[in-house]
């Protein structure tokens, strides 16, 4: 699939246009790409009734993404707005941790309209559109999931040193992008890495998995340019919530 490059350079000039308070705008999408979100989201939808945790599964009959066509930011972000405050901004590529972390204390996700080439359809080392929207887009439509990230916002903008800062990112990393949960005595993907990637759920069960526990997270190292071969298990959504909440509650000041 090759992309006109008019079509990518036309979203990143609306992207960059821009402000917050505005409407948000429409991207344009090519029917290679609505092909390419098709078949990618087919395949996810099937791995996720099998590998996803149940708190994302229900999240993800309320917002209901189209099958056919990639959907528009606007729309996703009037359906979060509904369910738990949270907005959709765009931007173009990786956001700074700074500019990423601080609007997500306010309840806004910066997020890219940006998709995937279609090389890296299983598999995606940059963030695009189907992580956006199928791994935090959803995520955030839970209330408790949506807690989760308004605290590490929060905690991310208090922070007093880059120690602090690093260790908050490494959580982050390790609940929010690549988390892992055990119900019905299997390991269950909460994270949006995990659960936008074909290649991460198809992976995830024979990496090294070890028990969730804020010391280890916060000393582990981050590679998000392949599957991650180590990852954290915690016994239960709310158990993480309770470890994630205890430790930033010590460590930063808010």
């Amino acid at each position: 699939m090759t992309v006109c490059l008019d079509v990518r350079a036309e979203r990143r000039r609306v992207a960059g246009a821009f402000r917050p308070g505005q409407p948000l705008p429409d991207f344009g999408y090519s029917s290679e790409e609505d092909a390419l979100w098709s078949r990618v989201f087919a395949t996810l939808r099937g791995m996720h009734e099998h590998f996803g945790c149940v708190q994302y599964q229900l999240a993800a009959q309320r917002v209901e993404l189209p099958t056919g066509r990639v959907p528009q930011l606007r729309e996703v972000s009037r359906t979060l707005r509904s369910l738990t405050g949270f907005e959709l901004a765009p931007a173009m590529g990786a956001v700074p941790g700074p500019l990423f972390y601080g609007p997500l204390a306010e309840g806004i996700l910066t997020s890219t309209p940006d998709l995937r080439p279609v090389t890296e359809q299983l598999f995606s080392p940059d963030p695009d559109v189907i992580h956006e929207l199928v791994g935090h887009g959803v995520m955030l439509a839970d209330p408790d999931f949506a807690q989760l990230y308004r605290w590490f916002g929060r905690a991310a903008v208090h922070a007093a040193s880059d120690e602090v800062r690093t260790a908050i990112s490494r959580l982050f990393w390790f609940t929010m992008e690549v988390g892992l949960v055990i119900e019905r005595g299997r390991p269950r993907a909460c994270g949006a890495a995990i659960l936008s990637s074909v290649a991460e759920m198809e992976s995830f069960v024979d990496a090294e998995l070890r028990d969730f526990r804020v010391e280890d997270v916060i000393a582990s190292d981050i590679d998000d340019s392949i599957c991650q071969p180590v990852l954290f298990v915690a016994d239960s959504v709310s158990q993480m919530m309770d470890d994630v909440k205890r430790f930033l509650a010590t460590s930063v000041d808010w």
